[in-house]
């Protein structure tokens, strides 16, 4: 999801591409015609059928010269599940060709063309297709031609290698320490134990890893010894996450079977703890609020009117601008993205939403984004500053700024210095998770000026005039897959 802009880029400016859509089709669809039985799909089997087909394509992929883990990491990604819903409408082997696996076929080779272009491998993919009449000769033209540009400038090369490798970068990290990471679940203490699988989980998650680790140990005890993390912590923050949600997290991804009543029992509790403890839980406790809120979406349960007016009420003064200053930048968009999620965005009083949005402006500086107001550079607060302006739909009053050399920088250097052990630094573990989900919101949403974000930073100077002097950005829509960000909660829509 994070090279989503970069192929939209890439389907744009390459005019021939969509026969390569259709040349690519057909030579994979011959194969499948000449080698199974190509008929109708049974609804109730139909993600073993779609399973069925990947094992076929894989071996003939591996022969084009993808490698095996390209293709694992692709192709078993949860996502591709066939839903309910969607079963209505694939009716045949090729419908589930179209809809499934053509998509992730395209992207694959538009990750070998990005190599190709700044001088990494890919050119073996590219010429064995040209062999078998699958890659056009129009497109490989135009293909050389953007290389040529590239060429031309060598900071460019670097910085689109630099780009195009992080995905990489970051997944052989977490396999070449699957070991360490499988070892966390021992460890004896329980609040590091749950909370470093947690952090490191999330960087899973987002890139479909799960099939890599066997967190068996962590499911055992997380059913066995609910009493041990169904408890708060202290100080809690985004980068201090409060310990019974991080169970819950890993439960409802796990799939773990867990006292369902004894949590939502906990939970409950917990709501008359905030209300007691604090004179305005949303800005006094805003983490805690936080977590408690999304344990409720984990969990399904529904908030009563009168719990979220207590949880929310909160005098004018905690919206003084003394109060606010000391607040982190990602604490002060999670407060509006709890009104968000609670449905309030619009009745809390403007004025105090103005507040904190003013104090957020304070936080954005010329190529920087800040936690604190005389602050350094933050992948959190990056993050947070991106969504909230997505949130609010003003993500265009971001246009000018420069993000992703800090985002990009941030993860290498955090990449080279991270170790898997009970002394891992949460801090650095959330560093790159944001200034991943930064790039996931740079590149699933489509809109023209995000693209010009990604241009300018990315490719050569002809490319991003091009795109920004066009009247009307067209996104290819069926090609490849379109993902999109929720914006209330910041999840992936797939």
């Amino acid at each position: 999801m994070i090279y989503q802009g970069v192929f939209n880029i890439l389907d744009y400016i390459f005019k021939e591409s969509d026969l390569f859509y259709i040349e690519v089709d057909n030579y994979f669809k011959t194969k499948l015609s000449d080698s199974i039985e190509i008929d109708q799909v049974k609804r109730e089997n139909i993600n073993e059928d779609l399973m069925s087909l990947i094992e076929y394509l894989i071996p003939l992929l591996l022969e084009i010269g993808f490698e095996e883990s390209e293709l694992t990491n692709t192709f078993f990604d949860p996502s591709l599940k066939i839903k309910e819903k969607e079963k209505q409408t694939i009716n045949s082997t090729l419908d589930l060709f179209d809809k499934r696996i053509a998509p992730l076929i395209h992207e694959l080779i538009f990750e070998k063309i990005c190599h190709y272009l700044v001088n990494l491998d890919g050119s073996e993919v590219i010429l064995t297709l040209r062999k078998e009449g699958a890659f056009p000769l129009e497109l490989l033209v135009e293909i050389r031609q953007l290389k040529d540009s590239f060429n031309q400038n060598e900071k460019k090369i670097e910085v689109f290698k630099d780009y195009i490798q992080l995905k990489s970068q970051i997944i052989d990290k977490y396999c070449q320490n699957k070991a360490q990471i499988e070892n966390l679940e021992d460890l004896r203490e329980t609040r590091n134990k749950i909370q470093l699988l947690y952090l490191i989980y999330r960087i899973i998650h987002f890139f479909h890893l799960e099939r890599i680790f066997d967190f068996e140990h962590i499911e055992i005890y997380l059913q066995d010894h609910i009493d041990e993390w169904l408890r708060t912590i202290p100080l809690v923050s985004l980068r201090n996450p409060d310990l019974y949600f991080c169970g819950i997290y890993l439960a409802y991804n796990l799939g773990i079977k867990i006292n369902k009543e004894k949590v939502k029992g906990f939970i409950s509790e917990l709501y008359l703890e905030y209300t007691d403890e604090y004179e305005a839980p949303i800005m006094e406790g805003t983490s805690s609020l936080y977590y408690f809120g999304k344990s409720h979406e984990y969990l399904n349960i529904e908030l009563k009117e009168e719990q979220i007016k207590k949880l929310v009420q909160a005098d004018s003064k905690f919206f003084e601008s003394h109060r606010l200053k000391d607040f982190e930048t990602a604490r002060l968009v999670v407060i509006l993205k709890i009104y968000k999620m609670l449905g309030l965005y619009n009745q809390i009083d403007r004025d105090k939403i103005q507040s904190i949005e003013g104090e957020i402006e304070k936080r954005i500086k010329e190529n920087s984004i800040q936690q604190h107001r005389d602050g350094l550079f933050s992948s959190e607060a990056t993050y947070y500053v991106l969504f909230y302006h997505y949130m609010v739909d003003k993500l265009d009053e971001l246009r000018d700024i420069v993000l992703l050399d800090n985002i990009i920088s941030r993860i290498y250097r955090n990449i080279e210095l991270m170790v898997f052990s009970e002394d891992t630094s949460y801090d650095l573990v959330s560093e790159i998770f944001y200034s991943c989900e930064s790039l996931k919101l740079l590149n699933c949403i489509e809109k023209k000026f995000v693209i010009i974000h990604l241009a300018r930073y990315l490719f050569p100077e002809k490319v991003f005039q091009k795109i920004q002097n066009e009247e009307k950005f067209e996104f290819d829509t069926g090609n490849f897959r379109h993902l999109g960000v929720d914006p209330t909660t910041g999840e992936t829509i797939y």
